[in-house]
């Protein structure tokens, strides 16, 4: 598949989605906020990339259910999306949790075009209800996307369940015992950090999603290795580094969208916290602020 440049431009919409599954009283949730302070945007901007700024909010009403909430905010996502994209900006998701992606492949359903996802993350994120060692939602995100999961949210915010085969999961390292059955089973593409730079790799993630009209890009930033990116919410060893991520995306199509997701800057300190949003800029920077040609 030939790089090309995103039909956004360098015209950048970021959507702050501070929730952590319905939660916003957390590090992760409030991670996006503090991604901004911690001068991300002047990062972009400096790569000459424009940039505007919108927020998702829940609803916040009495009684209301955890599905409910995440509906809710499924929805607003994927209008933020369809609007951004609109207007002719690339949508950039910063949101606390994995969730988001309930609301991205949907607002990216609204243009009418086959879609691929590239699925960044240390964990497998293809739990069910009735697998999961947990019962974490965001550990349902990825089976939720792919109508496994959580029906009672996917179908309210009226997502299109993806298949399988449109799907690369890329260098997750730490599935629970159920998930790894489920995704032998249904043989999805999954490419483990050490593969990621491998031409076989590159063959499996270009069958999976070289069909695709559009790609969307998910990033759970604890998809790379801590020493690159540390301020995580679940940090786990042995990930790809920050340049084998950048190498082994540069051959893909540019995506639709992009997801930033699972930070936590509370449990790091200041040297750290800047490695990880320097990682994040250089990352996003890689796929949208190409020079014009």
């Amino acid at each position: 598949m030939t790089p090309v440049a995103p039909e956004s431009g360098k015209d950048l919409e970021l959507i702050l989605v501070p929730y952590e599954v319905e939660r916003s009283d957390t590090g992760a949730a409030r991670s996006p906020s503090t991604l901004l302070a911690l001068g991300f945007q002047q990062r972009l901007e400096e790569a000459a990339v424009a940039i505007h700024t919108s927020e998702v909010w829940a609803r916040q009403e009495e009684r209301a259910e955890r599905a409910e909430i995440v509906a809710d905010l499924g929805r607003s996502i994927a209008r933020a999306v369809a609007n951004a994209r609109s207007r002719g900006r690339f949508p950039l998701v910063l949101s606390g949790g994995c969730l988001a992606a309930i609301g991205v492949v949907t607002g990216l359903q609204r243009i009418g075009r086959a879609l691929g996802l590239i699925w960044i993350d240390a964990h497998g994120d293809f739990n069910t209800p009735e697998s999961t060692p947990s019962g974490y939602w965001d550990g349902m995100a990825l089976a939720a996307v792919c109508g496994r999961s959580l029906p009672e949210v996917y179908k309210e915010v009226e997502l299109r369940p993806l298949h399988y085969r449109s799907v690369a999961h890329l260098a997750g390292r730490a599935f629970d015992p159920p998930e790894i059955e489920d995704v032998r089973r249904l043989d999805l593409t999954v490419i483990p950090p050490e593969s990621l730079c491998s031409g076989e790799a590159r063959r499996a993630i270009e069958r999976s999603v070289g069909g695709a009209k559009e790609i969307y890009l998910h990033v759970d930033v604890d998809g790379l290795d801590p020493r690159d990116a540390p301020a995580v919410n679940f940090p786990v060893p042995n990930g790809p580094s920050l340049d084998d991520l950048i190498a082994c995306l540069s051959g893909l199509a540019a995506p639709a969208a992009m997801t930033l997701a699972g930070l936590n800057f509370e449990r790091v300190d200041d040297e750290r916290a800047r490695r990880t949003v320097d990682a994040c800029a250089r990352l996003v920077a890689s796929l949208v602020a190409r020079p014009a040609s």
